[in-house]
């Protein structure tokens, strides 16, 4: 399913991918919306480069890494929203995700998963 939506769409679903000295750079409302949500400096970067789970958000146009983590006093998944821009990673936002929302999203199409390439 992903396959085909990601063909119909024109959409890349590889990556170059991330390893810790990778360059990674960060949206203008970035820093803004990781201390909203008040997580800790470093996170997004960490569930970008090893994530649990990747997805094409169909609602946003971005890509989305999620990786379940001890954060904010307990284990919670944890999202960031990123684009790619000449194989250089560009994050936008990184939240805590609500009890099932990862399961809604992908149930109700909104994230499309994806693996990245070997």
């Amino acid at each position: 399913m992903g396959d085909i939506l990601f063909a119909l769409l024109g959409i890349r679903p590889y990556e170059v991918p991330l390893t810790p000295n990778s360059e990674i750079r960060y949206g203008r409302r970035y820093e803004e919306k990781r201390v909203f949500h008040a997580i800790p400096e470093g996170v997004g970067e960490v569930v970008l480069q090893n994530p649990d789970a990747r997805y094409y958000d169909r609602d946003s146009g971005n890509r989305i890494a999620v990786r379940r983590m001890y954060v904010l006093g307990a284990e919670r998944d944890i999202a960031a929203a990123y684009e790619i821009s000449d194989n250089i990673p560009l994050l936008i936002t990184v939240f805590p995700l609500k009890e099932r929302q990862q399961q809604n999203r992908r149930r109700n199409g909104r994230w499309v998963p994806y693996e990245l390439d070997s």
